[in-house]
């Protein structure tokens, strides 16, 4: 895939379609813009497009340039999208879902689950117990809940993440 067709949809995985029309503005534009002239491109107020550069900036998918203006002294920010930085956005990506999902198998080895089998609701030990084992929407009685398959499915997902982080990490630096 293009990297400007990555970062796309990047930026709309992680902060949604709303980001679009400022990305695609930087990804044409062959130089820096600022935040004025994209807002007059878009014939959007200004401090829309500078909440959403920041916010595309904040996960590394736009950069910018601080100048100080000689005539003013207001600091002036270029902006441009950080197409060549994809690989490495990705790749960090991939790391927190790693952490995010050792996380979560940590939670799920370190509870005890019970199940509501009317509406699927999960219950932690400690609340089932607390509900004398009855669901608390519905009061049928909470069942055992195995959670074997799930860690088996999020220890699978951690494994290929990191497969694919090496394999990444080992053709972009090696």
């Amino acid at each position: 895939m293009e990297a400007e067709e990555l970062l796309k949809e990047l930026a709309v995985t992680m902060l949604g379609d709303e980001v679009l029309p400022v990305l695609e503005i930087l990804l044409k534009g062959k130089s820096e813009l600022t935040d004025d002239e994209i807002a007059r491109m878009l014939n959007v107020k200004v401090n829309n497009v500078r909440r959403t550069l920041y916010m595309l900036a904040d996960h590394g998918l736009v950069r910018y340039k601080r100048t100080r203006d000689r005539e003013t002294g207001w600091y002036l920010y270029y902006w441009r999208a950080n197409t060549d930085q994809v690989n490495e956005i990705l790749l960090n990506r991939k790391r927190e879902m790693v952490q995010k999902l050792k996380m979560r198998l940590e939670f799920e080895t370190n509870n005890t689950f019970y199940i509501c089998p009317e509406d699927g609701s999960r219950y932690i030990f400690d609340e089932a117990f607390e509900n004398e084992f009855k669901c608390p929407r519905c009061g049928t009685s909470l069942v055992y809940y195995e959670v074997e398959r799930v860690r088996e499915v999020i220890e699978r997902k951690i494994r290929q993440l990191e497969e694919e982080i090496n394999v990444e990490t080992k053709s972009n630096f090696g």
